[in-house]
């Protein structure tokens, strides 16, 4: 399995693309492409190694997340996936785009909705839904356990964790979201973030300052 990552919109959000070499098949993970070039980017990146993408699959609702989806509907015309619980999101989002001044097309409704009952299966792979609100009600992130790999959304970073200040974000349930679902898999496991850098699940259990106590000296 590969994994192709575009740093797109306004909020410098990661698009990822996630295919299998021998059968051509992938998922392309929050379609936030927002400007003509980037589009393109994706599509020529698509185009030269002869992806098919299968599904549109968003870890959340955050417009940062949706900017692209009636582009990547339009353009793929594949199912989109993402958690109900996040629907509160998609159904304000000309709200979240006022606020941050951004204009962008209505974001089409979820084909399908998902949670940790789900499997996502393309080419050889499956993809496990994890469930990890906190930073949204809906907060999902999927994992190839097989390739120890984690499309984490905006649960968890690099030296950090997703923020809570949004509407309905909730910190408590931030954490417990993290250490007691992500914390549950190997340290060696990548962890593909929706902003910054990849990072593994050992790193922030020994580093992140949010999740191995350091934070709670100066809070």
């Amino acid at each position: 399995m590969k994994t192709k990552s575009f740093t797109v919109n306004p909020f410098e959000m990661n698009c990822y693309i996630y295919w299998d070499e021998a059968s051509k098949e992938g998922v392309i993970i929050d379609p936030g492409a927002f400007e003509d070039f980037e589009k393109d980017e994706i599509l020529g990146y698509i185009k030269q190694n002869g992806i098919s993408i299968k599904l549109i699959l968003n870890t959340h609702g955050h417009i940062d997340h949706i900017l692209g989806n009636d582009w990547a509907k339009k353009e793929f015309n594949v199912p989109l996936l993402m958690h109900k619980d996040d629907m509160l999101l998609i159904d304000k989002s000309m709200d979240q785009a006022a606020m941050f001044g951004v204009n962008f097309p209505k974001p089409p409704e979820p084909d399908r909705f998902i949670d940790e009952s789900d499997e996502i299966k393309f080419a050889n792979t499956t993809l496990k839904i994890l469930h990890t609100p906190g930073h949204s009600p809906g907060s999902v992130c999927f994992v190839d356990e097989n390739e120890k790999v984690i499309f984490g959304g905006d649960v968890l970073f690099r030296g950090s964790i997703g923020r809570t200040d949004l509407w309905m974000g909730d910190m408590d349930l931030l954490l417990d979201s993290i250490r007691t679902k992500l914390f549950t898999f190997d340290n060696d496991f990548i962890v593909f973030p929706g902003h910054m850098d990849e990072t593994t699940i050992g790193e922030e259990k020994e580093n992140n300052p949010f999740l191995n106590g350091e934070y709670d000296k100066y809070a």
